[in-house]
């Protein structure tokens, strides 16, 4: 599966990073979704649009040490955070979304979709790494 960015999501970033006063307050989170989730950048705004896909038995993480940075060798800004470890999970996940926490489900704008490098994990009371790519969770560029 492709990457999927949230046109929303990414609307309130930007305008985030911007410092426009528009953006709304939140906090960078990261929710694990059912095998038999499809992601849909049209339709799919906010974490309500979701939320009932998110995989059973795996916490929502909040992410950590977020970085912005531009790449000028390959024209391009990576989005980073530190790497998410949760132990004693038991759900299994091919996927996870990350979104913009605002503490109201229908106003908390999805950022984007992506799938685990591995393939399906399903861990049995066992600890889930998330290893995010040198070169950041995503990039953006002009292509």
């Amino acid at each position: 599966m492709a990457p999927v960015l949230y046109l929303k999501g990414l609307e309130i970033a930007l305008r985030a990073v911007l410092n426009i006063a528009t953006a709304p307050v939140g906090t960078v989170k990261l929710a694990y979704m059912t095998v038999a989730f499809t992601p849909n950048a049209g339709t799919q705004q906010f974490f309500s649009d979701i939320s009932a896909s998110v995989a059973a038995g795996a916490p929502t993480e909040t992410l950590t040490g977020l970085t912005v940075t531009i790449d000028t060798v390959n024209a391009r800004v990576e989005v980073d955070a530190t790497d998410v470890t949760e132990p004693n999970i038991t759900t299994i996940t091919n996927k996870f979304v990350l979104y913009v926490d605002t503490g109201v489900a229908s106003t908390s704008p999805l950022i984007g979709c992506f799938a685990i490098v591995e393939g399906t994990l399903s861990p049995i009371a066992g600890t889930l790494a998330l290893a995010f790519n040198a070169e950041g969770i995503f990039a953006l560029n002009d292509n």
